[in-house]
């Protein structure tokens, strides 16, 4: 354990809302924190659990969960009808203001395995501080598409560092080798695009420092420390100022874990800690997010100081057929402090 990890601290789970309390709205894809002029925060969230499937919350570091105000999605030719969608998973506000959205986009199957199951990492773009977005088109996908639910690429986490975005996702082989992998992009060359609505040149971690695997036909290399568990990739990355270092969070559905991975550099995660441990084979700990409890952050929250949150649900593993907290459709969103000690 490096000395890093010794400034970590990280406070008691609270509950912050229970499934009764958090209605008929089902977590469906991690919070996208905004901060506004008046220091406000909106929250971006996707469900597509009931209409409508786009919200805007309207809130604050202590209660991300009030005043829904929806956004827009103009789909792009997509197909727009569930079990089809998209889903904003992290955001990057640009100096001028304009948005990019790093997007989950899937489409599957309920019934017949091979109709569909097809899932990819997109890019949407918005203009008018996240009110109306338009998906510009798909940027990475893999090799087991078209007949296996294996295929799902997770939640898109996003790091900024030295000219590039990062975005982590799930990849698979042919052999249903599962791992999570990594992609890259320049961040000015992706801002044009957008401007343009057109897509950036991106390639999938190799491995060994080297990003040269096509984003739609390659398979990307591990790019996290095995911890003994199989990992997911519905979760958030962010920048600790006060740490200089990266964080991930990463869950195991199968293990029903949350993980706290911490990088120098976005591509060497050695340092990792447990964060949640739930009820094996009941709950499982997707869409967590961080927010900055100080106000020391970036205005997309992709940067946060010496004091934040981890929020994340204790959610059922069962995706129909029961009502119970087994369901997926139940939710407890918990949260925990972390703090930063100094040097």
């Amino acid at each position: 354990m490096s000395e890093v990890m010794n400034r970590i601290v990280i406070g008691e789970k609270e509950l912050y809302k229970s499934d009764e309390q958090l209605g008929q709205y089902t977590l469906d894809g991690s919070f996208v924190p905004l901060v506004n002029d008046d220091s406000s925060i909106t929250f971006l969230n996707t469900s597509y659990s009931e209409q409508p499937y786009f919200h805007r919350f309207i809130g604050s570091a202590d209660d991300p969960v009030r005043n829904d105000v929806q956004y827009e999605m103009d789909y792009n030719g997509c197909l727009d009808c569930w079990p089809a969608g998209i889903w904003i998973m992290s955001a990057y506000r640009f100096p001028d203001g304009l948005l990019a959205g790093f997007c989950h986009r899937e489409l599957v199957s309920r019934t017949d395995p091979g109709f569909g199951n097809c899932f990819f990492v997109g890019l949407a773009v918005s203009k008018d501080g996240g009110k109306k977005w338009k998906y510009i088109g798909d940027i990475l996908s893999n090799v087991l598409n078209g007949g296996h639910l294996m295929a799902n690429m997770g939640g898109v986490p996003l790091l900024v560092r030295e000219g590039y975005f990062y975005v982590y996702f799930n990849d698979a082989d042919e052999m249903l080798q599962k791992r999570i992998s990594a992609a890259r992009m320049k961040i000015d060359e992706t801002y044009e695009c957008l401007k343009a609505e057109r897509l950036p040149e991106v390639f999938k971690y190799t491995g060994t420092g080297m990003w040269k695997t096509h984003p739609m036909k390659g398979i990307g290399a591990n790019i996290l420390p095995d911890v003994g568990a199989l990992l997911d990739s519905h979760s958030k990355g962010c920048y600790c100022r006060a740490l200089d270092r990266y964080l991930l969070t990463m869950q195991s559905n199968a293990d029903s874990k949350l993980f706290l991975f911490i990088s120098k550099d976005c591509e060497h995660f050695d340092d990792y800690i447990l964060v949640d441990e739930a009820e094996k084979g009941v709950f499982m700990q997707p869409y967590s997010f961080f927010v900055s409890a100080d106000g020391d952050c970036s205005k997309d929250m992709n940067e946060v100081g010496s004091d934040f949150y981890i929020y994340y649900p204790h959610k059922g593993m069962i995706e129909s057929g029961c009502d119970d907290e087994r369901s997926y459709g139940h939710d407890d969103l918990y949260r925990r402090r972390a703090r930063i000690l100094p040097e």
